[in-house]
């Protein structure tokens, strides 16, 4: 019989925030950041108060790492292998097309932009995972240019803006966002190809 191998404290101290951070997540999708208290997301991970605050200050903090986790990353992205052009445009358009799928991150997004409003270091954090989600957009917009910011940006703001809308909504409607996605992404790869053969002529 094989011997399971001791968790170092690292290891034990990483899964113990790790189970914090799903049970936070859970109840601010649940009763959002307000309704949700220290205690319960102890308690829903399984461990004490002292457990949640020797790995965070405190509901702000564990907020943070959620919002984080849940960030859409470039990592997340499948075709991170050399595609040619085409394939990659593909493939990047189908990443896109279902970013506003992601509705309970873009429902947290929004509480923490609420916060924002109220809270001067909320602020400067929600700038922070403005710029870190811009910059994801933008790293597979490379081939905009000096366009990519823009094109990335206004990507960044349809998939939140879609996916704000599919919140509680009916089967029909969630098929309508999905079009409307792929229409914008498509209408920007189409800007893009008229401004290139506008420079060439």
């Amino acid at each position: 019989m094989q011997t399971r191998r001791r968790l170092t404290r690292e290891e034990s101290k990483e899964i113990t925030r790790m189970r914090l951070i799903e049970a936070a997540e859970r109840l601010f999708i649940r009763k959002g950041f307000d309704g949700a208290s220290v205690e319960q997301i102890s308690e829903a991970a399984g461990y004490s108060r002292g457990a949640f605050y020797s790995n965070f200050d405190g509901k702000d903090e564990v907020f943070l790492a959620v919002i984080d986790r849940r960030r859409p990353k470039v990592t997340d992205v499948a075709f991170e292998q050399s595609f040619a052009p085409a394939e990659r445009r593909a493939a990047v358009r189908q990443w896109f097309s279902n970013q506003w799928r992601l509705k309970d991150f873009i429902a947290l997004r929004m509480e923490f932009s609420r916060r924002a409003r109220r809270d001067r270091t909320v602020r400067t954090h929600l700038a922070e995972l403005r710029r870190r989600e811009l910059e994801t957009y933008i790293g597979l917009m490379d081939d905009a240019g000096d366009q990519a910011p823009i094109v990335a940006l206004v990507l960044l703001a349809a998939a939140h803006g879609l996916g704000s809308l599919a919140i509680e909504t009916e089967p029909e409607w969630q098929d309508m966002c999905a079009q409307a996605a792929t229409l914008v992404f498509d209408r920007l790869a189409a800007l893009k190809s008229l401004t290139e053969e506008r420079e060439i002529s």
